[in-house]
């Protein structure tokens, strides 16, 4: 991937994707081999399955159908007898005879058909039995396959195709103090965040982490009450006599009151030397696929000139100057830049034209879908696809009963994968002096000892176990899980995990409203006020190949234990 003559969108397109997709089939096959699965002998018990579900399928039919004419045989007696017994009886017993006669139809149908349908069920419910039974011994015979699926499966299958990508096995402390002492990330992104999965790694000795968090903002809620009154009223009939008439109406209120609003978030952060004194942000430009478009051509002319008035504007306070490449500018749209000259020095001919064919592409890849922050040495990319991508590889998605099933899952699960994150960081990859921009050293992640895990890994171990085993009692929302080492030796820690919640305390407000009685009124309306709680509960975390004992005494006193990755994890009670 080094070197200017890397093209991200041709070399996914003409190389990586194919050679991806013979990577997981041959993955899954040696893991098939591994496993000694016997792939006929499986085969033939799916192929039971599907006949058995077939006949279900047709019994149940069946069954559905005899219950219909039951019913409608049923309904069709109860209509007859309401019409018989609301017809006049001066019309003579004569005329009720049809009624009777549709009457006694209508029965005889719906218990000729009783015992058709329960005939069928009971066929039905052995048929399950059945199915059941064959799909344990199915599961049994994919039991030494599904034992095989890894985390690591996915991301080594990228590394084998793109060497210049590496993954960690866990967001390590040292890793993260690199971003911080280096590149000077800044811990304040975390703030009232909570980490649910984060995987970080290298491209061509640069470090990225992608993460999964969860975020609470507050929001608003509205609250509505409603309040019945009634009042009399004189009017004249047509005789011109007074009478009263009473007048009903529903008063209707609302209040608004603010409330939490838990959104889960994803984002790619990448750390690079390259361009240090460069900020600056652009988002998503709206023009990807309209080349062709009218309202696109238009719009795009709008934009320069919208970008050309900008930047003859010597009154403000930016530096903006526009580039000669008129397109690329109008596409990227970075009109917030700091620095004229590190940005020339970033986007040089070569890369404002890979990053224009990967914007303009929509579908080798997913187009201009992007949202790219430069701070300084600190990069961050959030896009609708990568936002939509599943981030974790938990092995669990990959076991099935069926071995055809499971193989075509982790076959596409993991094309979709490698698509999603290729892509998330294909717009930094187009840019050469990120490329040639490297780590004098990468941190020791080479040594094959990632050391302890950072305190995302400990958020997102927390949130593995669920934010159930540490919610308040009385909390109502979700909750955001933080963490802080008590104590630590040799790869192991007990971290004390805080949720931080809310809880829900009932209010009534009164709001007055004018009735049509030309009264005010007093309706009230119930709401909530959302008060913060929190509660702290220890939990033990491992390094599974870490020497120390504590862990271990730890796990005594602990309760729902959990392997994630590399690293083992329980709650204490």
């Amino acid at each position: 991937m080094s070197g200017s003559g890397y093209e991200p969108l041709a070399r996914y397109r003409d190389e990586f994707r194919d050679r991806f997709a013979e990577l997981a089939l041959e993955k899954f096959k040696d893991l098939a081999r591994r496993s000694g699965v016997d792939v006929k002998a499986n085969r033939a018990t799916c192929a039971k399955v599907a006949s058995l579900q077939a006949s279900a399928d047709s019994a149940g039919r069946k069954k559905s159908m005899f219950g219909c004419i039951s019913a409608a045989g049923f309904l069709a007696a109860a209509i007859a007898a309401g019409a018989l017994f609301l017809r006049v009886p001066e019309r003579g017993k004569s005329s009720q005879a049809p009624w009777i006669a549709a009457i006694a139809a209508g029965i005889a149908a719906g218990v000729a058909a009783i015992p058709g349908f329960c005939s069928q069920a009971r066929i039905l419910d052995g048929l399950k039995r059945r199915i059941a039974d064959e799909k344990s011994v199915a599961w049994r015979q994919m039991e030494p396959l599904n034992r095989l699926f890894s985390w690591d499966d996915t991301v080594k299958l990228i590394e084998a195709t793109v060497p210049e990508i590496r993954f960690d096995p866990y967001f390590s402390a040292g890793a993260l103090e690199t971003m911080r002492s280096r590149f000077g990330w800044d811990d304040s992104f975390n703030d009232g965040k909570s980490v649910l999965f984060a995987q970080s790694g290298m491209a061509d000795g640069s470090p990225f982490v992608f993460v999964h968090y969860l975020d609470m903002e507050w929001g608003t809620e509205t609250y509505e009450g409603f309040k019945e009154i009634s009042w009399t009223e004189w009017e004249e009939d047509e005789k011109g006599r007074r009478r009263p008439v009473r007048r009903y109406q529903t008063l209707r209120a609302t209040v608004v009151k603010p409330k939490p609003e838990y959104t889960e978030q994803k984002l790619l952060v990448y750390c690079n030397a390259a361009a240090p004194g460069l900020s600056f942000s652009r988002q998503p430009s709206g023009l990807s696929g309209k080349d062709g478009d009218l309202w696109g051509a238009i719009k795009k002319r709008w934009r320069l000139g919208r970008l050309k008035a900008f930047s003859r504007n010597l009154e403000d306070e930016s530096n903006f100057t526009l580039m000669s490449n008129h397109e690329f500018e109008t596409w990227f749209h970075a009109k917030d830049r700091d620095n004229e000259v590190e940005f020339r020095l970033m986007f040089t001919p070569v890369a404002q034209t890979q990053m224009l064919n990967l914007m303009k592409d929509a579908e080798t890849g997913y187009g201009d879908d992007f949202a790219f922050v430069k701070a300084g040495m600190v990069n961050a990319i959030a896009s609708k696809h990568l936002s939509d991508a599943v981030l974790d590889t938990d092995p669990a998605r990959f076991r099935n009963w069926n071995y055809d099933t499971a193989g075509s899952f982790f076959i596409s699960f993991s094309r979709k994968y490698f698509k999603d994150i290729y892509f998330s960081l294909a717009p930094l990859m187009s840019i050469p002096v990120y490329r040639q921009t490297r780590m004098p050293q990468d941190g020791g992640r080479e040594s094959g000892d990632p050391g302890l895990p950072s305190f995302w890994e400990a958020e997102a171990t927390a949130n593995w176990h669920g934010d159930g085993e540490f919610k308040p009692a009385r909390c109502i929302t979700r909750c955001i899980l933080k963490t802080e080492t008590v104590e630590e030796s040799a790869g192991e820690s007990v971290v004390a995990v805080t949720a931080h919640g809310y809880e829900g305390i009932e209010h009534v407000d009164f709001v007055e409203v004018y009735g049509g009685d030309g009264n005010w009124h007093d309706v009230p309306v119930k709401w909530i006020e959302y008060s913060p709680v929190q509660r702290t509960r220890n939990m033990c975390m491992s390094v599974r190949a870490s020497p120390s004992g504590m862990f271990g005494k730890c796990a005594a006193a602990c309760s729902g234990a959990s392997v994630r990755r590399s690293i083992a994890s329980f709650c204490a009670r």
